[in-house]
């Protein structure tokens, strides 16, 4: 769906962000967009008028165009390269990153262009931010929460994440906003990419919830127990342990041939990566939560040494694009639920939501991990009344803009509209 109209900018930390949106029938490139455009507002990349070390002029976020391409007027063209998670630019994710790479081209009136490289060929995610720093690629998305002691504060505030209330759109908008405004705000989070030579353009992306699949019906913790399950970051693997399972630590894409050789169970994942491994045809069998969900994974996009180096303009440009990353981020996840559900559909599985007593024991596992991470110093004194509150917060905005799930998750392919 094309993205018109504007939406009102509200500043959290003092930055820029702006882009379009537009509203609709349960459809959800309009609500991300806007929902970005109202949680993302903080960093910063200079205002109208200043000038940096690269020289030239800056433009107001909300400037016409014509004063954008006054501004961009006397720079050389730049070519920058982008790593990205998605396996192509016509899948789910790929597309949202298309997104991001039309508004900067077209923004900047053709002077910025950004080559794309799909499925992190040119590193993995261990190595996504070294490659970054160093120049082997100039934008890259990585899942940060894959190095928790290199990037504390990042895996802590996913382990928050799990307490956000999910359902199948709504709950992604109002999680996504969340983890982008903690994100802003943590002033720690953002010292450390710096101190690894990167700067931040999401420095926080929710992701999507993370859910089950296994390959027999399960929706109890005594189902769980005992079973086999592939999992990513320390706090799901905690989880996991709390409940009597046995973590493995695989990456997500061999999920898929464990699942076939029976050398694991269960798949914990979010839906876009099921998408990309392809687990539904060997776990059929979903299960998922509402009230108390698996910490979730942090991700983040980040831009290398030529980022300070670029006229202050192109700069501009590209931090408000980013935007976009995070609109897309939550909107890929939506359109991955919805796949994800005709995927099980497809091969006659079954999809169950935990029952009551797992969700009430996920919420004290929740706490606990929380609390942890803050006797660490990896979260802020306070942080599960600021989740609380965050998560109100953007539960009523969301509600403000008129979205609201048009059924449970079985249906979600009926009611959603990408």
């Amino acid at each position: 769906m094309k993205l018109l109209g504007d939406v009102t900018r509200v500043q959290v930390g003092g930055g820029r962000r702006n882009g379009p949106w537009a509203r609709g029938l349960v459809s959800g490139g309009s609500a991300f967009a806007a929902l970005a455009l109202l949680a993302g507002c903080a960093g910063s990349a200079g205002s109208a008028g200043s000038g940096n070390e690269a020289g030239g002029e800056g433009f107001a976020w909300d400037a016409p165009q014509d004063e954008v391409d006054a501004a961009v007027a006397d720079h050389e063209p730049v070519t920058l390269t982008l790593q990205a998670g998605g396996p192509t630019e016509d899948s789910i994710s790929g597309r949202r990153t298309m997104d991001f790479i039309n508004e900067v081209e077209e923004r900047s009136g053709g002077k910025i262009t950004i080559e794309p490289t799909w499925g992190m060929a040119i590193s993995g995610y261990p190595e996504a931010v070294d490659a970054t720093s160093d120049g082997r690629v100039d934008i890259s998305y990585d899942l940060v929460s894959y190095q928790p002691q290199r990037f504390p504060e990042a895996s802590a505030i996913g382990v928050a994440l799990g307490t956000v209330p999910y359902s199948p759109m709504v709950g992604e908008m109002v999680a996504n906003s969340v983890a982008t405004e903690m994100g802003w705000n943590d002033q720690a989070l953002l010292d450390r990419y710096e101190e690894e030579g990167v700067t931040p353009l999401t420095p926080i992306l929710g992701n999507g919830v993370y859910s089950l699949n296994c390959n027999s019906e399960i929706n109890t913790a005594e189902e769980l127990k005992g079973k086999q399950v592939r999992a990513g970051s320390a706090g799901q693997n905690a989880a996991l342990t709390d409940f009597g399972a046995v973590p493995v630590s695989m990456e997500f894409t061999e999920a898929y041939e464990a699942l076939q050789r029976n050398t694991i169970d269960c798949d914990l994942s979010p839906m876009s990566a099921k998408e990309i491994s392809g687990v539904y045809q060997a776990a059929p069998h979903l299960a998922y939560s509402t009230e108390a969900n698996w910490p979730r994974f942090s991700g983040t996009y980040v831009i290398g040494p030529k980022y300070e180096q670029l006229p202050l303009a192109y700069q501009q440009i590209l931090f408000d694009a980013a935007a976009t990353m995070t609109a897309g981020s939550a909107q890929s996840y939506v359109d991955s639920n919805s796949q994800h559900v005709e995927d099980i559909a497809s091969v006659d599985g079954t999809i169950e939501e935990f029952d009551d007593a797992f969700q009430e024991k996920m919420a004290e596992i929740l706490d606990e991990q929380i609390n942890a991470e803050i006797e660490a110093g990896n979260l802020p004194e306070g942080t599960i009344d600021q989740v609380d509150e965050l998560t109100e917060k953007w539960t009523k905005r969301v509600a403000d803009l008129g979205f609201e799930d048009g059924g449970d998750m079985e249906e979600l392919p009926e009611w959603y509209s990408a």
